[in-house]
């Protein structure tokens, strides 16, 4: 199946005339070949599947949001193991002063004012190198560590989430082009069979075989088939549009699709159970959930952990030098004083005004809610894989009732075709039985995309396109 079309404008396919047969056999032959692929056209770019899903992981905006932020959550993992880590300062300084005064003291300290003033001149230098650590906090560290671990899975299962998300919208939608594109077909063949019919009506007229009446039925029913081939190009366009924005395409002048629906199959095989398990065991969005719980939690025995005693430890080395000029100021090698320091500190947390009360409380609901909300995903994920397996079955029967009703409809328009060249019966009801046969045409397709639209939503909740390969 190939629709051909321009972003903003669609070029659509035409099916290649048939020559000879009556009208009416033309529309039994389509009847029978209504769910057979369509022939392709040469075009200059061919987007599948395979492609469009490709070219959705590198601009769709959604999910290139989540990509961001799951970098983002990388850079808080890197910050947590830092916690670990000693931090080390380094320090550099210069000072410089310049004071005159006129007052001096005598030898009991008492200030006198002089005849004359001094000018006194002073300069130091100073460089230090510092570094702590914190040897024990009450595991804090550790947790917080194991909480932005946490916190950056739930984000890459926002990521696979995202991406099942855009990969079911895009096959979505790519399907629908494709079934556009077999409607504006059928629609196309419509018309060339009303055309025929008229045709046919109005050489019956020139010879009285039938009246005036038969021959406005059939003009009637030549513009109704016009408007419905307008109205399905129109849907084609539209489709292609949405499939451009499900992928993210602003700069393709053109392009084409080629691809089928696919093939039906009994979904009753497969129970539900078995697709429950694989769906907790592969669907990103319960993975991010168990994240956001693991994180909760981690986050909640930090929050504990100010409760304890904490100790850290520091070491600095210093030197500086001192002169009665500027001779210090930019000096980079003062080596007159130095100096060594090092320290153990340990701090008891007595009271903090109940703000590790408060920590505690805020972090242990966060946990209760993060658990709940688990549970709750769980249960949302069965209901909705169990619900995705019903609408496929249900549009698996209402799939095989349609290729019923069309095996029906051409059996009907053959036999009806015999009777209204016999004369037995009128225009009026043999019109009928064509708009019948199309209809079901029409119904055909449209039972086709809504088994493939089912089979999508199904494995999105199984964990992307192509899960349910491991059920089957």
């Amino acid at each position: 199946m190939r629709a051909v079309g321009r972003y903003g404008g669609m070029g659509v396919g035409r099916a290649g005339r048939r020559d000879g047969g009556t009208a009416v056999g033309l529309l039994v032959g389509l009847l029978l070949v209504v769910t057979l692929p369509l022939a392709a056209q040469e075009v200059p770019q061919v987007l599948t599947l395979e492609r469009a899903l490709e070219l959705a992981r590198s601009r769709n905006p959604a999910y290139l949001r989540s990509l961001a932020q799951a970098d983002a959550a990388g850079s808080g993992v890197r910050a947590g193991f830092g916690a670990f880590l000693p931090n080390l300062n380094a320090n550099v300084g210069w000072n410089g002063s310049r004071n005159t005064t006129a007052i001096g003291e005598d030898d009991f300290g008492r200030p006198i004012v002089g005849d004359s003033t001094l000018t006194f001149q002073s300069s130091s230098a100073s460089q230090s190198i510092s570094t702590s650590m914190t040897l024990f906090d009450g595991l804090q560290n550790l947790n917080s560590y194991r909480a932005s671990k946490a916190s950056a899975d739930a984000a890459y299962a926002g990521v696979e989430e995202q991406a099942a998300a855009v990969d079911a919208e895009v096959t979505r939608r790519f399907y629908g082009v494709v079934q556009a594109e077999r409607l504006t077909t059928v629609e196309e063949a419509l018309l060339d069979v009303s055309r025929r019919q008229l045709d046919a009506t109005e050489r019956l007229f020139r010879v009285a075989a039938r009246d005036e009446i038969d021959v406005l039925g059939a003009q009637v029913q030549v513009a109704q088939q016009e408007q419905a081939l307008e109205q399905a190009r129109g849907d084609g366009r539209r489709s292609l549009l949405q499939l451009a924005e499900a992928i993210g395409l602003r700069d393709w002048a053109e392009f084409a699709v080629d691809g089928a629906l696919p093939a039906p199959f009994d979904p009753a095989e497969i129970e539900a159970d078995s697709l429950v398990a694989i769906a907790f065991r592969n669907s990103p969005t319960l993975a991010g959930a168990r994240s956001s719980a693991a994180r909760a939690a981690y986050a909640e025995s930090a929050a504990k952990g100010r409760y304890w005693p904490s100790v850290s430890a520091s070491a600095s080395f210093s030197r500086s030098e001192n002169s009665q000029s500027f001779d210090s100021f930019f000096s980079i090698n003062p080596a007159n004083n130095r100096g060594l320091g090092f320290g153990l500190t340990v701090q008891i947390p007595i009271f903090t005004r109940f703000q590790t009360q408060d920590a505690v409380a805020q972090a242990v609901a966060q946990s209760t809610i993060a658990d709940e909300s688990l549970r709750e995903a769980e249960l949302r994920l069965e209901r909705g894989v169990r619900e995705a397996q019903i609408n496929l079955e249900t549009a698996y029967r209402r799939l095989m009732l349609a290729q019923r009703s069309v095996e029906l409809s051409r059996r009907r328009l053959a036999m009806a075709q015999e009777q209204y060249q016999l004369g037995t019966i009128g225009f009026t009801d043999f019109q009928q039985i064509v708009t019948q046969s199309s209809q079901d045409a029409r119904q055909l397709i449209n039972a086709e995309l809504e088994f493939a639209g089912s089979l999508v939503t199904l494995e999105e909740q199984l964990g992307g396109i192509g899960s349910l390969e491991a059920a089957r």
